[in-house]
């Protein structure tokens, strides 16, 4: 299922971790292993976020993709399943035949 992952690291880690190098490393290992056809990195409500767009085809792995956000940058994170406008047609021809 594709989904939106936002990840917003805590503030002194995320610091810490751009000074030390480990915030490049961590963004290419999230790179690795979630495959986002999507990425972005923009500031969120002041904090640094970043957005991936990615499919994770069973929920079970979501603990293993987002765990070293957590272990790593104390990051909050929030998962929402979304859809491309091809999907959304989708969903309105199913609406249709009812």
């Amino acid at each position: 299922m594709r989904m939106l992952v936002r990840v917003r690291p805590d503030l002194r880690v995320a610091n810490s971790a751009i000074a030390d190098g480990s915030m490049k490393e961590a963004m290419e290992r999230a790179h690795e292993r979630l495959k986002p056809e999507a990425s972005y990195f923009l500031p969120q409500d002041g904090q640094r976020t970043a957005l991936f767009i990615c499919d994770i085809p069973d929920e079970s792995q979501i603990v293993a993709l987002l765990d070293p956000f957590f272990s790593n940058l104390e990051a909050k994170i929030d998962v929402f399943p979304v859809m491309n406008f091809d999907d959304l047609r989708a969903g309105w021809a199913q609406l249709a035949r009812g």
